[in-house]
């Protein structure tokens, strides 16, 4: 559970999770800057059916049925990256309408900040971690990403990566 691991997978591939997606999600995710506070962790998914394919989302995942938000964003954080979130506060809730892989979605996403208990395990360049046994490549996205190729989901979450910087 969590700590690098080494791949052949490009990028997370949300199939490898099947969800029933035709009703709203809730999230829980983070905005987790490096030491220096110009960068933020970031997951690289991919969706073959667009252009650019690759693209970026804050770490985080699902807010379990009885579980506070709060809880869930330090849930998911020691799950996929191995480590503690310190001191989780909310910057903002967002919502997001997507479509992936030709589906649409819906998510409610309560977006944290907070700093990780050990941010060295995520290399400089990126590494591979695993959720639940599904390997994910996560990297550091620049906070003042303007004209990245890649968009960063959930939208406006740009915007409370810069607020902290």
């Amino acid at each position: 559970m969590g700590g690098p691991l080494r791949s052949l997978h490009t990028a997370y591939d949300r199939r490898m999770f099947p969800e029933d997606w035709s009703f709203i999600r809730t999230k829980a995710m983070a905005v987790l800057l490096n030491p220096a506070r110009t960068h933020h962790a970031v997951i690289r998914w991919t969706d073959p059916s667009k252009d650019p394919r690759d693209f970026h989302r804050l770490v985080g995942g699902s807010v379990e049925l009885g579980e506070l938000a709060v809880d869930a964003v330090v849930r998911e954080i020691g799950e996929e990256l191995g480590t503690t979130l310190l001191e989780p506060r909310l910057l903002g809730v967002l919502e997001n309408l997507f479509v992936y892989e030709g589906e649409p979605g819906h998510e409610i996403v309560f977006v944290y900040a907070g700093e990780l208990a050990d941010p060295s395990l995520i290399p400089p360049a990126g590494g591979w971690f695993q959720d639940n046994g599904v390997p994910m490549f996560v990297e550091w996205r620049a906070v003042d990403d303007t004209g990245h190729e890649w968009p960063l989901y959930p939208g406006g979450a740009g915007d409370l990566a810069r607020s902290l910087a």
